[in-house]
């Protein structure tokens, strides 16, 4: 291949510049300079015809195709193999920057990723990378915009001789005169681009442009795989959370499962104790009917007794049979048994009063209630429930009624007491006080217990939360208390707890205040 150039030059200087480049003057003779050249297209060796008194030259220079063709396959072929050594992405990327920026001599070189049509800067050489795989205040640039974006969009690498004269140039660390951008595609889309500016107008030619389109070709599968599998690791790990999150999910269905069946097994309980409670009433009342006759028989005896005694004509021997110590001990006895017993038939009567109440959730009737006498109701319900370790202590002030269901109000009571007992674990203190708060009437059950942690404050309330086993506990005791204090009578229910000792308060409206909101049609708040 021949080709004639004209150029001028300095002979005196024996340096010859063509094209920016400089050559070496190696021999000159019968009016011919003899260069060896060096430039991108490979090494050549050119002879320059001199004329015009040294001033003005005709050359012609001589390269074979082969030898230009090797040297260009030698830098594709360093470029591929310093990628297929590339175990990452970031490596990957990082490599081609600095094999660019290097081996091309280029000022600058930033590798884009598209992500989410969102071209970021993930690898730089030059300006952009002051130190080892450090990024210097990396761009985002959205497909479409600027010389990368318009590339990115149309898929046709570009060569910017004056970014000066170019209105789409996004300005960033290095200033350049020059850009040269091309698009790196896989499977018809654009994956990445490969973007250098440099310090000179006009640096970059069609050459620049083939071989590092060359380069993108050859990285785009390997950038797609790099990037599927990322996606791939980013996959596998949202399906192990998920998972994870299904197991969690299935192991809490299971809990409450069995809570459910739990509650079913004591709401089935509960109405056939009412069945029982119902049933007892009966023969219940006819045993404390039998028991006060009985007492009043006692009465009769002792009366009789005593006039018998005093008859003159007492035979002296059966006298002293009626005076006989275990003879009257038995009959002072037989009243003190029977009003025992009364006694204890009356207590059995109120607990069976009090079991009916409280299993009766379906009754939907709201009156005028004292608070007091539901909290006292719930003590004597559980009664059985309090140790002798246990001190049960009420301070209750006398207060104004509050209009309310009080079989749903007892309920939250008792719960809110046996909670409390549980805490203590039937060996402590629980102080249960009553006072009012401008129009509210708030009981305050506080024990001296384990205590709640911090953590599980918030979820007090929540239904299915327990700290219970399962057969302790079904964590809708309190999540139903919240239910009928804040829906069913606009009231409040807190709680806290600090140093061993919690305290829940409940917040009632007076009758006056309940009403006054009903007949108005509006809701209390707080």
């Amino acid at each position: 291949m021949v080709r004639k150039l004209n150029v001028y030059f300095c002979v005196d200087d024996f340096l010859v510049v063509f094209n920016g480049h400089s050559s070496i003057i190696t021999g000159c003779s019968n009016n011919i300079v003899k260069l060896r050249f060096n430039s991108f297209a490979g090494k050549f060796v050119i002879f320059f015809r001199i004329a015009n008194n040294f001033r003005y030259l005709q050359y012609y220079y001589f390269c074979t195709k082969y030898e230009v063709f090797m040297t260009e396959l030698n830098k594709v072929s360093q470029f591929a193999t310093s990628m297929l050594n590339a175990a990452t992405l970031d490596d990957l990327l990082w490599t081609i920057a600095e094999n660019i920026g290097i081996t091309l001599g280029f000022d600058d070189c930033v590798i884009y990723l598209n992500i989410n049509n969102n071209l970021i800067q993930k690898a730089a050489y030059g300006i952009k990378n002051p130190e080892a795989r450090l990024l210097l205040n990396t761009k985002i640039i959205p497909i479409g915009q600027g010389i990368v974006g318009t590339v990115a969009q149309s898929q046709i690498a570009e060569i910017v001789k004056n970014i000066e004269l170019d209105s789409r140039y996004i300005n960033d660390e290095f200033m350049g005169k020059s850009e040269i951008t091309i698009p790196v595609v896989y499977e018809g889309k654009t994956i990445a681009i490969i973007d250098s500016e440099s310090k000179y107008f006009d640096f970059f030619n069609e050459n620049h442009k083939e071989l590092i389109q060359i380069i993108a070709n050859i990285a785009a599968p390997r950038i797609a795989s790099a990037l599927y599998s990322l996606e791939l690791l980013s996959t596998q790990k949202a399906l192990k959370d998920t998972n994870k999150k299904l197991a969690t999910s299935l192991s809490d269905l299971k809990h409450n499962q069995k809570v459910l069946i739990h509650s079913e097994k004591m709401a089935s309980i509960g109405l056939l104790a009412a069945g029982v409670a119902h049933e007892i009433n009966n023969p219940l009342g006819f045993s404390i009917s039998n028991c006060s006759a009985l007492a009043d028989y006692c009465d009769a005896i002792k009366n009789m007794h005593q006039s018998i005694i005093q008859h003159p004509d007492l035979p002296n021997e059966l006298k002293t049979k009626l005076l006989d110590e275990d003879y009257a001990y038995a009959l002072d006895d037989i009243k003190n048994t029977v009003t025992e017993t009364n006694g204890g038939l009356l207590r059995i009567k109120n607990i069976v009063s009090g079991l009916c109440n409280y299993v009766r959730n379906s009754d939907s009737f709201y009156s005028h209630f004292d608070i007091n006498d539901g909290i006292k109701s719930a003590v004597s319900m559980l009664r059985g429930e309090i140790s002798e370790e246990c001190h049960l202590q009420l301070n209750l002030k006398k207060l104004p009624d509050i209009h309310a269901n009080k079989n749903k109000i007892h309920q939250v009571f008792v719960n809110v007491i046996l909670n409390a007992l549980h805490a203590i674990n039937k060996k402590g203190k629980i102080i249960v006080e009553t006072y009012s708060d401008k129009n509210y009437a708030c009981v305050d059950i506080t024990d001296n217990g384990s205590g709640i942690d911090n953590k599980n404050l918030q979820n007090v309330f929540t239904p299915f939360f327990t700290t219970k086993s399962v057969n302790k506990g079904t964590g809708l005791g309190l999540f139903i208390c919240h239910q009928i204090i804040t829906e069913e009578h606009t009231g409040q229910i807190k709680v806290s707890s600090a140093n061993h000792k919690t305290k829940f308060c409940i917040m009632l409206p007076f009758a006056s205040v309940s009403l006054a909101h009903k007949s108005d049609g509006v809701r209390a708040t707080f």
